[in-house]
């Protein structure tokens, strides 16, 4: 036989053919929503609802390849394909994550008050569409560089488009760096915001973080996303053609990518020491 078509013959013994679903939820029971499931390193997946239930197209997937569930504020779930297909159910209970929460003691004099980040709703820059379900399951992420420490007071999100409806749900995340790309996050929970129309005052909406006590003494990214159910549109301002800023994203539990030309308006307010 040739070697090609025996190569080809392997290979497809590996990948997977079935569509699956199920019900992630807490060891109470309770269902998880915006819970995200996905391939590992690869931009596809789904995004639990509020009654936690998933399905994930596992057809022409490696076997070898990992599954993966990130919920803030639990351990993260991870299985090979091959395994994962193996268990007799699929509803998926995952554990709380204990977190040592830093203890800081805040002198005014020692504190000052900062904005990092971008704002500008003049001109749309990125966003969600329900017509693209493709895009309504993207993260965008900006960079913010530091070596003081801070505390995460407030999000920021400047809006030059919306169109919904019904609320819309927003989460947000802090994450640590890899690199120069966003590594895990360094929040102990979902960070959630749900908006309307009303609520977005002189194009903007923001999520108070002040009794969240999120501290850090290095470099940093913020990300958005938005819910499960989104329906409507929503595009964020921000900096075109700022060769100084660089936008972060992904699919689902996809490769970070780099554009490397402008940033989404996204921005913290944050208690830096001086």
């Amino acid at each position: 036989m040739n070697l090609k078509y025996l190569f080809i013959i392997l290979t497809a013994v590996n990948l997977s053919a079935q569509k699956i679903s199920g019900t992630i939820f807490t060891e109470k029971e309770q269902p998880i929503s915006d819970a995200r499931i996905g391939i590992e390193n690869e931009d596809m997946g789904d995004i639990t609802g509020k009654d936690g239930k998933y399905l994930i197209d596992l057809t022409n997937v490696d076997e070898n390849r990992i599954i993966k569930i990130d919920v803030n504020g639990y351990q993260p779930f991870r299985m090979k394909v091959s395994d994962f297909e193996a268990l007799h159910h699929y509803n998926l209970s995952l554990k709380e994550k204990t977190v040592e929460i830093e203890n800081v003691k805040i002198i005014p004099k020692k504190y000052s008050q900062k904005n990092f980040g971008t704002r500008n709703s003049k001109r749309a820059y990125c966003g969600y569409n329900s017509d693209d379900r493709e895009k309504v399951f993207r993260e965008y992420a900006i960079k913010i560089k530091n070596n003081r420490k801070l505390k995460v007071k407030k999000i920021n999100l400047n809006v030059a488009s919306f169109i919904a409806d019904q609320p819309i749900t927003l989460i947000f995340d802090i994450q640590g760096a890899a690199g120069d790309f966003p590594g895990e996050s360094i929040v102990n929970e979902t960070l959630k915001l749900s908006i309307t129309k009303d609520d977005i005052q002189n194009n903007a909406v923001s999520l108070d973080l002040n009794d969240k006590n999120i501290w850090t003494n290095e470099d940093f990214f913020v990300s958005v996303r938005t819910s499960d159910d989104f329906k409507g549109k929503l595009y964020i301002g921000g900096n075109i053609f700022a060769f100084s800023k660089a936008t972060y994203y992904r699919n689902y539990f996809g490769v970070w990518q780099k554009f490397s030309a402008g940033e989404p308006s996204i921005n913290v307010d944050v208690l830096m020491e001086k």
